[in-house]
């Protein structure tokens, strides 16, 4: 099977995806507008009884009044309900239909390769697995290969290793590099600097994205600060968790795909664009990253327009050798490593453990940052805590408790080669970073 034919059959794989992801949206709208009818018809009953015990003129006309409401809005509740009954039976065809065609493209091809199963989760499963074992031909097949960069260690491995892909696939001109900015507020100093000196050692292309503050007033070239955690936090009145990251959604991916939307359109293809979007996420990180896979398809935010596969190049590497990569490509990282903060990540991240943003705390301190403050006061404004374990204002009296017996914290350039790799690995990355300055 060709390449052409395995991004055909993962199109087919991505309607089949969205139409049943509609009809499950239409199922669970359905089931509340029957729960709704259920409420209203109980709301006309109760206001019946009501009226037929009215005993006064006066008590009459406002049940009367009130049965009148009641049934109006069973009425309105009883069309709604119909409605949604309707586009669930829609849509559940429409589920059935892709499925079918998925299957009818699928099935003369599975003889030949010896599967007969046409259950589209393995079909996707395995064509997915066999575009991830050869990446050469998948990075052809792209118009765009897409780096999202945070600058982080995992970031700069992933980017050495794909631009070493897309050079041997002779592709490298279809990398661009993308870095979402969330601003002084949220991340550590000079990490959109090093993210754009990372992407042109190679020299690709980079661009910026951010959410702005709309609240804000534009300065003279007419642009508003990035929105950042604080000001998601402050609009929300409280902060995200891990099962509401809404920082990520509203901080990175939305914006990000509004910037793919202007590099197709820049291309003016007349067919479907083929996108591979790499982002470093590692299997060892958490446990709900070692529930992902190193290819997937985007069935969000793909369409008619755009097939995008979401590619993790270095997801079975484990942190040992994303630092060995480190040393023996002499790849730039930011020296907040060294201060042995394990991401780079915000400054506060809300997944981060309570050690780690004992850290961070003291970190700002000794870079002379005021955002163990700024976010102990918000905290206290929108009366909602950081995590659900612990507060800010907890982080921040521990922090003082370890710079009072300690110290300010200190560090050195290597410090995270040293930690990870030991002292020697890092007076030789040292060395060759000198050497290359």
């Amino acid at each position: 099977m060709d390449i052409r034919m395995r991004m055909r059959l993962l199109d087919h794989v991505r309607r089949a995806e969205q139409a049943q992801a509609a009809h499950a949206a239409a199922g669970r709208a359905a089931a509340r507008a029957t729960t709704t009818v259920d409420k209203t018809l109980s709301d006309v009953t109760n206001c019946q009884a009501r009226l037929d015990q009215a005993s006064t003129e006066a008590e009459t006309a406002e049940h009367a009044a009130a049965l009148e409401q009641a049934r109006c809005a069973h009425a309105t509740a009883t069309d709604a309900e119909a409605k949604n009954a309707h586009k669930l039976r829609r849509t559940f065809l429409a589920a059935r239909r892709t499925n079918r065609a998925l299957g009818d493209v699928y099935r003369p091809l599975a003889r030949h390769r010896g599967t007969a199963g046409s259950r589209r989760a393995d079909i996707a499963t395995g064509l997915l697995e066999e575009l991830a074992a050869m990446p050469l031909q998948m990075l052809q097949a792209a118009h765009v290969i897409l780096i999202q960069s945070s600058a982080g260690k995992d970031s700069v491995v992933m980017l050495d290793r794909v631009v070493s892909r897309a050079r041997e696939a002779g592709v490298l001109d279809r990398v661009v590099v993308v870095h979402c900015d969330l601003g002084d507020e949220s991340e550590w100093p000079g990490v959109r600097e090093l993210a754009q000196r990372q992407a042109e050692r190679y020299g690709l292309r980079f661009l910026v994205v951010r959410a702005e503050d709309l609240d804000a007033e534009p300065d003279d070239a007419g642009e508003r600060p990035a929105l950042g955690l604080l000001g998601l936090v402050k609009r929300r009145g409280m902060w995200p968790d891990a099962l509401r990251r809404l920082c990520t959604a509203t901080l990175k991916r939305s914006v990000s795909n509004r910037l793919l939307t202007k590099i197709l359109d820049e291309l003016g293809l007349d067919e479907q664009a083929i996108v591979v979007n790499c982002m470093g996420i590692r299997a060892a990180e958490s446990p709900a990253r070692a529930k992902k896979s190193t290819l997937s398809i985007d069935v969000r935010a793909s369409s008619a327009k755009r097939l995008i596969l979401v590619w993790h190049p270095i997801f079975d590497s484990t942190e040992v050798e994303v630092w060995q990569h480190i040393a023996d490509h002499t790849l730039e990282y930011h020296p907040t490593y060294d201060a042995l903060i394990p991401r780079l990540s915000c400054v506060f991240c809300v997944l981060a453990s309570f050690d780690v943003l004992v850290r961070a705390v003291r970190l700002c301190w000794a870079l002379g940052l005021d955002l163990p403050a700024r976010y102990e006061g918000l905290e206290a404004e929108i009366d909602h805590r950081f995590k659900a374990q612990f507060s800010i204002a907890n982080v921040v009296r521990e922090a003082r408790r370890l710079e009072a017996e300690e110290g300010p914290l200190t560090w050195s350039r290597g410090d995270a080669i040293a930690h990870h790799l030991g002292e020697a690995a890092a007076a030789a990355y040292l060395d060759r970073l000198a050497e290359a300055a």
